[in-house]
């Protein structure tokens, strides 16, 4: 069914340009579902081409050109800058549609210090924009200092201790306390190490812009290895990481909650507002440390599921509690699977904690709770750009957002949903589909407003 590097300020120009030709030219793949990224089902462009692709029989005008044999020409395609420095890493690298932050065995990470562990992840949506990796301390151990040039949004999973912030003058730190649940990203470029304090290892995910970043510059040894101070982003205030500092906006007509932040303690634990993605569900989205990578904390009911929607690539899933599924197909099936006769296309993740996800590109997904609790998740990543920062440039977005109304749900996705709740001897906490219709209508076919 479903089946070190002294550096000029000045060079910085350089660092300018160059990231603005992402802006101008679709360096890295941005497709469709069905030419998703993923390590295990896509392959070099140098595989793209038969080992035995012969050269095209020139014209008699261009005969005497002095071109090179086109063997030499097959042997120019190379492997990517990101693919090459995981493979140096030798970290475990996993792939797919999901996988359980808690459960992935990790290896020994040499560049981040002894006894610390780590994987690297790229599951199929993240569209090779975004990557994640997990990171293991001991107890009683610490990380080595690092900084670099992406952008990097940690979540502790587990565990308890401390992470030292600072610019370039390291008698001016920041101390960060940190538990399970605490949400950070250190500022672009500043020095950051971890410091496990506790009695057993501390585990965290991270999001980064790494295979980008990587992919543009080709030189890891840069993005480490710049001297260089973001001071507009990060200037050593003592204050940085108040949680109390946080701007918060309400939920607007078409615009969900944000909060302007640096820290949150507990994401299992923070309060969210409406947000109408779904029938009262809550959720409150978030910018850190003056990044153009997002997120949102998100929570919704039990007997309650959202609506179908798609959009562009790497919005990365960590489910922190609850359990449910997601259901997830190509856009070419249509917005009705089922009713095109092509529901033996659908894809299901069951749900539990610490399950991560990535609806690949333009795929429609929606998120089901057939549990006993509420389902609350964290999506972290994401295409670079929002309001505070746009990009000048929209070709890294891959596509519009698009929702599928309740009008226009096939109809097997509440009857699939009834089936599972009666297994787990749950009932449905919406209203019938006629009343959601017509609330639907009454908020402009946005956000729902509830009564």
């Amino acid at each position: 069914m479903f089946k070190k590097l002294g550096f000029h300020k000045k060079s910085l120009i350089v660092f300018g340009i160059v990231c603005l030709s992402f802006l101008l030219t679709p360096l890295m793949r941005v497709t469709t579902g069905q030419d998703k990224y993923s390590e295990t089902n896509s392959t070099e462009f140098a595989n793209n081409a038969s080992a035995n692709e012969e050269q095209k029989e020139l014209s008699p005008d261009d005969a005497d050109y002095r071109f090179k044999p086109g063997g030499e020409r097959l042997s120019l395609r190379g492997t990517s800058a990101y693919r090459k420095f995981k493979e140096k890493e030798g970290l475990p690298q996993y792939t797919g549609f999901a996988v359980d932050v808690y459960k992935l065995q990790l290896g020994p990470w040499k560049r981040m210090g002894p006894g610390i562990e780590g994987a690297y992840i790229d599951l199929d949506g993240a569209g090779a924009l975004v990557n994640s990796f997990l990171l293991e301390i001991p107890a009683g151990g610490k990380t080595i200092a690092t900084r670099h040039l992406f952008e990097e949004q940690l979540v502790f999973l587990s565990g308890e201790g401390e992470t030292h912030i600072w610019q370039s003058d390291p008698s001016k730190k920041a101390v960060i306390q940190w538990k399970t649940g605490t949400l950070f990203s250190p500022p672009l470029n500043a020095w950051h190490q971890h410091f496990n304090k506790g009695t057993e290892p501390a585990r965290l995910a991270t999001v980064t812009d790494l295979p980008l970043k990587i992919d543009l510059f080709r030189s890891s040894d840069f993005l480490f290895n710049v001297d260089y101070d973001f001071t507009d982003r990060y200037a050593g205030q003592a204050d940085y990481f108040d949680p109390e500092n946080s701007q918060d906006y309400a939920p607007m007509a078409r615009s969900h909650s944000l909060s302007i932040v640096n820290l949150v303690r507990n994401v299992w634990t923070w309060r969210l507002f409406h947000a109408g993605q779904g029938y009262k569900d809550i959720d409150r989205h978030f910018l850190l440390s003056d990044n153009t990578m997002t997120g949102h904390v998100e929570q919704f009911p039990v007997g309650t599921y959202e609506r179908a929607h798609r959009h562009g690539p790497s919005s990365t899933i960590v489910l922190l509690g609850g359990t449910g599924y997601s259901l997830m197909w190509d856009t070419k099936h249509g917005y009705t699977p089922w009713k095109n006769g092509n529901g033996e296309h659908v894809k299901k993740v069951d749900w539990h904690k610490g399950i991560m996800v990535i609806p690949p590109i333009q795929w429609f997904h929606q998120h089901f709770n057939n549990g006993a609790d509420p389902a609350r998740f964290i999506k972290l990543g994401g295409s670079p750009g929002h309001e505070l920062y746009p990009m000048t440039g929209n070709v890294l977005e891959g596509g519009q957002r698009y929702t599928v109304l309740f009008r226009n749900e096939d109809p097997y996705v509440r009857t699939y949903f009834l089936n599972e709740l009666a297994k787990n001897n749950s009932s449905i906490a919406m209203p019938p589909r006629d009343e959601l219709i017509r609330m639907e209508r009454e908020s402009g076919e946005g956000p729902l407003t509830l009564p």
